[in-house]
């Protein structure tokens, strides 16, 4: 095996774990009571909007995934559709929001682990565990996919099964008399409400950068996507429901934490505080492992390419794992973690700045899409999720002037080699083999491609 190409080994029960992972999260725990203390029973509507936009969402990327299966991910689509240029500027704007928002999951678990161990410890303290838990998860990356999955494979299960049995129990002990009136702070929360949870569906991009370990890519893909957005669907509009017929609406975001621990002691008629504590924090080290594992994989690729240095693109002979891009998110996350405990801010300053980061990522996927498939169905359905995209913009608010500022630094940044490029020697791009990375014809011959895939 080459040095710097990845084993295909991973399967749809494999893939349905990790976009599990990726996904479900601050979706099932913190969002819900954050939507219904904003919009009350409309938050409901907005719920079902994303659950209902989330399968071409996620349909869109499965299907250029499977079209261009490398760990580039996102990179990788606008490349092929935009020219290398493009391709490099889009690498950088996504290393930098994935190092900017990845943190938020470890450190809502560190709190959480925090609040069921030490009540009452300080902000920082809980930004300190919640570096431990990413640390953690970076360690058990090290292990390799194989390990890695099948503890989390485990630890979903178990975890899965305690959401259920909370929803199950405490769905019945609600009242339908919350549901009225169904928009209480008017219908112009609706955006504000669509983009809280909008965060909730944030991960399935998370499978792009796993595509060059996917076995048979245009059969694993479609089949591991239904079943993951038909799982995240149910268990999002059934948490969602049982918050809205359970708890007042009259709460503040402090209490965003405390959601699930009091639908436990509502389904169980006793106080479980810690067991609800822990149970959260561990669903969330799964989401953080998973999104570990994509964000090394976006390093691994950009080493390989020379965007970021090469040296990271060295793999392990042990594990088959990139182990030098793993340990590259430590230096990665600490900037960020560094500047969250010097200002004593919670990593809801990081939702906040990032959700609209995340959509024109998302947008930059789906405008490569309209371009790279422009035949059959899939036409149709890139068409819906770009005007949807472009829709939800001004509902992000102040996020969008991170995001600009972010993808300036990228242009900037992606300036320099490019011009060194241009004035030094050509340096030949390390890249897959011709069989890893099938799609590499310039974009006007894609549409022959896209009919000889099918």
């Amino acid at each position: 095996m080459a040095a710097n190409v990845l084993r295909r080994h991973i399967t749809v029960p494999g893939l349905v774990v990790h976009y599990l992972t990726s996904v479900l999260g601050v979706g099932l725990l913190v969002i819900p009571v954050l939507a219904w203390t904003t919009a009350g029973p409309l938050s409901l509507l907005a719920w079902g909007i994303l659950i209902l936009y989330s399968y071409p969402f996620a349909l869109v990327f499965a299907k250029l995934s499977t079209l261009h299966p490398t760990s580039k991910g996102v990179a990788q689509f606008v490349e092929v559709a935009f020219g290398r240029r493009a391709g490099r500027v889009a690498a950088l704007y996504l290393l930098m929001t994935l190092l900017l928002a990845n943190p938020v999951l470890g450190l809502i678990a560190g709190r959480y682990l925090l609040a069921a161990l030490a009540p009452g410890a300080s902000n920082r303290a809980s930004l300190a565990a919640g570096a431990v838990v990413i640390l953690g998860c970076i360690a058990l990356n090290l292990l390799g996919v194989k390990v890695s999955g099948r503890v989390q494979l485990a630890v979903l299960v178990v975890v899965t099964g305690v959401l259920c049995a909370v929803i199950v129990l405490a769905l019945p002990q609600g009242s339908s008399a919350q549901l009225h009136p169904f928009a209480p702070h008017g219908w112009g929360v609706l955006g504000d409400c669509l983009l809280i949870c909008f965060f909730g569906f944030i991960g399935w991009e998370n499978a792009a950068p796993i595509a060059e370990e996917v076995r048979d890519p245009g059969r694993t893909f479609p089949r591991g996507i239904l079943c993951a957005v038909c799982v995240v669907g149910v268990l999002y509009f059934a948490m969602a429901l049982t918050v809205a017929l359970t708890l007042p609406s009259d709460q503040n975001t402090e209490q965003g934490l405390t959601g699930f621990t009091r639908l436990l002691r509502t389904a169980t008629g006793a106080d479980h505080t810690t067991l609800g504590y822990l149970v959260a924090a561990v669903l969330l080290v799964l989401t953080t492992n998973a999104w570990c594992l994509g964000t090394s994989r976006v390093v691994f690729a950009l080493a390989r390419e020379g965007i970021v240095p090469r040296g990271l693109s060295r793999i392990s002979p042990r594990t088959g794992t990139p182990s030098r891009a793993v340990l590259a998110l430590v230096p990665g996350y600490s900037l960020t973690l560094g500047l969250l405990a010097s200002t004593d801010s919670n990593e809801s300053v990081l939702i906040k700045a990032s959700s609209a980061a995340y959509l024109l990522v998302f947008l930059l996927a789906f405008l490569s899409a309209v371009r790279l498939v422009r035949t059959g169905p899939m036409r149709w359905t890139n068409y819906l999720v770009t005007a949807v995209t472009l829709l939800m913009l001004p509902f992000m608010g102040v996020s969008i002037g991170y995001a600009a500022a972010m993808l300036t630094a990228a242009v900037l940044v992606e300036r320099w080699p490019a011009r060194r490029e241009r004035t030094g020697p050509r340096v030949a791009t390390a890249r897959p083999p011709s069989h890893e990375l099938p799609t590499t014809t310039p974009h006007h011959h894609h549409p022959e491609h896209d009919r000889r895939e099918r």
